[in-house]
């Protein structure tokens, strides 16, 4: 693995401006441009595993204007498990996608970065050039704008479900959930033998873990009730960090959603989860609006399904959501979270991610997680009522 990332190291520093100049004429729709400087700096990733996002800015000129360009990098590396189509984290899915044409137009108000060449390199290495998008409203959204974004969503749920079968290409994961949930099993273990660990107390406080535990025995009740619901094709991981706000050339309000290497087929509703959960877990919402921010995505993900023609029963859309909900965040890389709480050479790291001492983060993931475990419980009745 050093010696291909030396080759990709390589590569990267042997990009120039016949390179880059294709490429930056396509974003800004010349044929004339010339690049005049540029530099890059890393944004994400690394860390030894070649898969990382680079963003490239600089000047050009055209026709005698003076013009400020920039791209994204995104480089992956095939290594493992993820190197398999068949597997959830499949690391070229994002990639064959953009390959296939499907995300330079999805229906509804949800869209992709353009995606000017993707570039396979000598040693397995996939090179993403895309567009640089910057999110119009700012860091922190209004309540009101999640509503927005969950229409968008519906609307482009909703429309694999009223036009005809999904799409079949091999690349789209299937069972993404379930197949996140039980690569937890070997983690399940570790995580009963360190219940008297501090931050694992902080992590699952009071009856917490005696519910963890459970959840995890009944997690097939859960996971085949999500497969009994509609299918539809799905982003994902739509939570904020991964969602810009913009409008078209024409006026009109859109949602740009970065990162598609998790797409394929998921329960109706279930598309909900990373935009609310993901939200409140990772700070981009207070708790104090937990339940505001549910209401308004959850009405504004219906609207977005009637939008595409979808008429079917609500209660549908709310145990997807509940359902996937009750699991997602539970059992999503739990052994990552607890090597994190074992180890103090991580804690660092850690805090760095979230922005917060650890302490801190634990103690709001737990309320998280009371949270869902209240979506459990109600995903449960409605199991018992829709069967």
């Amino acid at each position: 693995m050093e010696e291909k990332l030396e080759t990709q190291a390589a590569a990267l520093v042997a990009i120039d401006g016949a390179t880059l100049t294709p490429l930056v004429r396509r974003a800004l729709n010349s044929e004339t441009l010339e690049i005049m400087d540029w530099d890059h700096d890393q944004l994400h990733g690394g860390a030894g595993t070649g898969n990382a996002v680079y963003r490239f800015a600089g000047q050009g000129r055209d026709q005698g204007q003076k013009l400020s360009w920039s791209l994204i990098l995104k480089t992956v590396y095939p290594e493992g498990d993820a190197a398999q189509p068949a597997t959830w984290n499949y690391c070229m899915r994002e990639a064959a996608a953009y390959q296939s044409g499907w995300l330079a137009d999805l229906p509804g108000g949800l869209a992709a970065p353009c995606c000017f060449s993707v570039v396979e390199h000598q040693g397995g290495s996939c090179w993403m050039w895309l567009e640089e998008v910057a999110d119009e409203i700012g860091p922190n959204w209004p309540l009101e704008h999640y509503g927005l974004v969950a229409r968008h969503a519906g609307q482009f749920n909703g429309a694999y479900l009223v036009d005809g079968p999904l799409p079949s290409w091999p690349w789209l994961s299937s069972g993404w959930l379930r197949h996140l949930v039980e690569s937890s099993a070997p983690a399940m273990p570790l995580l009963r033998n360190s219940l008297d660990n501090a931050l694992v107390r902080r992590w699952l406080p009071g009856d917490a873990s005696d519910r963890r535990f459970r959840l995890w025995e009944d997690r097939g009740l859960y996971l085949d009730a999500l497969d009994r619901l509609p299918q539809t094709l799905c982003h994902m991981d739509l939570f904020r960090r991964n969602l810009f706000a913009r409008r078209t050339p024409g006026g009109d309000e859109q949602t740009v959603a970065i990162d598609w290497a998790y797409a394929g087929s998921g329960a109706l509703g279930e598309e909900l989860v990373p935009l609310i959960v993901g939200g409140l877990t990772f700070f981009e919402v207070g708790l104090d609006k937990a339940q505001a921010l549910e209401e308004i995505a959850f009405e504004g993900y219906l609207q977005g399904l009637r939008d595409a023609g979808w008429r079917g029963d609500p209660r549908q859309v709310r145990l997807g959501y509940a359902a996937a909900a009750s699991l997602r965040y539970k059992f999503n890389h739990l052994g990552r979270w607890l090597a994190v709480m074992l180890d103090e050479n991580l804690h660092a790291m850690f805090s760095h991610t979230f922005g917060r001492p650890i302490g801190e983060v634990l103690d709001h993931v737990a309320q998280v997680g009371r949270l869902s475990d209240r979506l459990a419980d109600e995903a449960r009745e409605l199991i018992d009522t829709l069967s």
